[in-house]
């Protein structure tokens, strides 16, 4: 019995066995030269030319206070980005789940369209027809109820918040679809009860939807969090790091690095420790994710 199992479970590694050597290739293969070029001093437009130089580019990097400061304003990016992409996500899809809401699929059509659309094309958008100076519909909503008229992609103070809610904009569908999915598995008898208990609508959003959409929540913002922290074009296509470096996030640094000062030494060092973070926070999600359907079972 034991042998016959374990037939079964070699002859099911046989088979995955062609797909993980095709992912070990596709995706170990540029880590490892990337890591490799991290270790060298290597420009753009000279590979042939690679001096090596240890973790000396990491050093430098970590020295650096455009680096510091690139790493605090992803940081803050990504924390936005999941601030309110999670907390709309959880809003629209408990408002899409009332029995009261008609055309519910035309309603779900509607919000699934800015996470359809490039985020190139959504940047653009958003820079010409929200939060251009004149012609903005955001200010031109200020200006009819006499307000001011700012530059919100062209001032340090706004324009990090600016693309921040753009790109949550966009991120904001996903959060909503998963979220939706996952009320439609909580028991009606659960809402009843608290009808009867006296439970207005937010009133069974916090006591009983939240808790029931926690693991959710974790699987949500993990995946907006690996999004948001690579995030480039949106950014690129609203303000291309500026003004300044006010949006210059780390895969903009990296850009810059690479192709404006052709140091792809620097660019990959800085490539890497985005992969580094960004697998040490996956690791503790996941962890914390398995401990929460283990708590929940």
């Amino acid at each position: 019995m034991a042998a016959s199992r374990r037939d079964k479970f070699t002859r099911g590694w046989w088979f995955i066995l062609p797909g993980l050597i095709l992912m070990a290739a596709i995706v170990g293969t540029p880590l490892f030269m990337g890591f490799r070029y991290s270790l060298h001093d290597v420009f753009l437009y000279s590979f042939h030319t690679q001096n090596f130089v240890g973790l000396e580019n990491y050093r430098r990097a970590f020295a650096d206070p455009l680096y510091v400061n690139s790493l605090r304003i992803t940081a803050i990016f990504t924390i936005g980005c999941v601030i309110i992409s999670v907390g709309m996500g959880i809003l629209i899809a408990f408002l899409l789940n009332a029995r009261q809401v008609k055309f519910r699929a035309m309603w779900m059509a509607l919000f699934l369209i800015p996470f359809v659309m490039t985020p190139v094309v959504g940047g653009i958008a958003w820079r010409f027809f929200i939060w251009q100076q004149e012609v903005g519909v955001l200010n031109q909503v200020l200006t009819f109820f006499g307000g001011p008229a700012p530059y919100w992609l062209l001032d340090r103070e706004t324009a990090l918040w600016a693309t921040i809610i753009t790109n949550s904009w966009h991120l904001i569908p996903l959060a909503t679809l998963v979220f939706y999915a996952a009320l439609t598995t909580i028991p009606d008898e659960l809402h009843e009860a608290g009808r009867v208990d006296g439970a207005g609508p937010f009133q069974s959003l916090w006591y009983i939807v939240l808790p029931m959409l926690r693991p959710h929540i974790l699987f949500v913002s993990i995946i907006i969090i690996t999004s948001a922290f690579r995030e480039f074009d949106m950014i690129w296509a609203l303000t291309g790091g500026g003004p300044g470096r006010s949006t210059t996030v780390l895969s903009i640094f990296a850009y810059n690095r690479g192709i404006a000062n052709q140091d792809m030494g620097m660019a990959n060092t800085i490539a890497f420790t985005m992969f580094i973070i960004m697998a040490v926070v996956a690791w503790l999600y996941i962890t914390l994710y398995r401990k929460t359907l283990g708590d929940k079972a």
